[in-house]
């Protein structure tokens, strides 16, 4: 939390967040399959052959295989966040604030398993009844905890009234 926002200045709403939001959290792991690969490329018009075409992997890239989109795993990133953010109560509701230092350090291939790994970063106030959560987030290929991306999610918290 910024050196600004004491803990005693948090409304009472943010309390329960702050204390969830600081403890590291290990998303469950997801399998990145060949068919949520070719889903997103349909949904994005990315269809590049490195993401979509099987058999030309096999023999052009290393490893022989698909790899996913960086932007599909920066998407993984919002998952569970959005379920737990909405429970909190007197939350009216969460956007998405956007994102800072984005790196897509690693491939990850058709068929690896995944998991979300986030922190806080810090927790602003910004106009009355809003607040800034920023949080690190890595996104590790199971089971070696390889990190293929890392990102500072923003995240606009608006009370209710």
């Amino acid at each position: 939390m910024t050196a600004d926002v004491s803990r005693d200045e948090l409304p009472a709403a943010l309390q329960a967040l702050r204390q969830w939001a600081a403890s590291e959290r290990l998303s469950c792991s997801t399998r990145i399959t060949q068919s949520r690969i070719d889903a997103f490329a349909d949904a994005t018009g990315d269809h590049n052959w490195i993401h979509t075409d099987p058999a030309r992997a096999q023999t052009g890239l290393p490893g022989g295989q698909t790899i996913a989109h960086g932007f599909l795993l920066l998407s993984l990133t919002v998952e569970d966040d959005v379920a737990a953010l909405a429970g909190f109560p007197g939350i009216a509701h969460v956007l998405n604030y956007g994102l800072n230092k984005v790196r897509f350090l690693a491939p990850v291939p058709s068929g690896s398993e995944v998991r979300v790994r986030s922190q806080l970063i810090s927790l602003e106030a910004r106009r009355p009844g809003q607040w800034l959560l920023s949080q690190h987030k890595t996104v590790e290929v199971m089971p070696t905890g390889e990190v293929a991306v890392v990102a500072e999610q923003l995240s606009l918290i608006v009370l209710a009234g």
